[in-house]
């Protein structure tokens, strides 16, 4: 496939998205993580980068600026945009956000959990199935 897959973690907490960098080194997953701290900051990067270059995006609903909820509508707008896989990731369990997320175009939704742990575990299974498992249309060409 080429260069390494990108992984985009749209997150405005700086001591979590560090927490998330380190949870990817220590698994040894073989990635580029490109932290961005807010969706204003994300939608910008996504028009540098080509979207067939990230494997994923975890996304944080709460942010300044332009929240996860407008990433959503944005993304859905725009037609190379909308294959991207994008898995909100955050700490509200609120069954309308979920719903609204998935309305909005969400491929995933995850509860942020408190515990290290845990946290770990959910990286680790959030990468084993949308960064290596799933296939996608672009993997399905890589075959033929």
């Amino acid at each position: 496939m080429g260069s390494t897959k990108k992984i985009i973690l749209v997150e405005d907490n700086r001591a979590e998205a560090d927490l998330t960098r380190i949870i990817y080194k220590e698994q040894a997953i073989a990635c580029e993580i490109i932290h961005c701290e807010n969706g204003e900051e994300f939608i910008t990067l996504l028009e540098t980068v080509n979207p067939e270059d990230i494997s994923y995006v975890l996304l944080d609903l709460n942010m300044p600026r332009v929240s996860g909820y407008e990433v959503l509508e944005m993304l859905s707008r725009k037609e190379e945009w909308k294959n991207l896989v994008v898995i909100v990731f955050s700490s509200s369990n609120n069954s309308k956000d979920v719903a609204l997320c998935y309305e909005l175009g969400a491929k995933a939704y995850v509860n942020k959990p408190m515990d290290l742990n845990e946290l770990d575990r959910i990286i680790l299974s959030i990468h084993s199935f949308w960064g290596v498992t799933n296939v996608t249309p672009k993997t399905i060409q890589h075959w033929n």
